[in-house]
């Protein structure tokens, strides 16, 4: 049961990892303010499928960028 654990577990962050590459690629297109926010609570095991869910709910909602503001990394 734990070698299953432990696979389920590394295949979620597997996972998680292109996700959260697409989720702070789509965020910085659309403008918003501090897109590595939802980069980074998506690879947080326990809490990124939240994080996800919240960001797909209200990605076109959530706070943008001010022009003059340079873009983050």
């Amino acid at each position: 049961m734990t070698d299953l654990v432990v696979w389920l577990l590394a295949l979620l962050v597997f996972l998680q990892l292109p996700v959260s590459l697409l989720v702070r690629y789509d965020a910085k297109r659309l403008g918003l303010k501090q897109p590595v926010k939802y980069e980074l609570g998506i690879v947080v095991p326990t809490a990124g499928f939240v994080v996800l869910l919240y960001y797909l709910a209200n990605r076109r909602e959530l706070p943008k960028a001010e022009e003059e503001s340079p873009p983050e990394r």
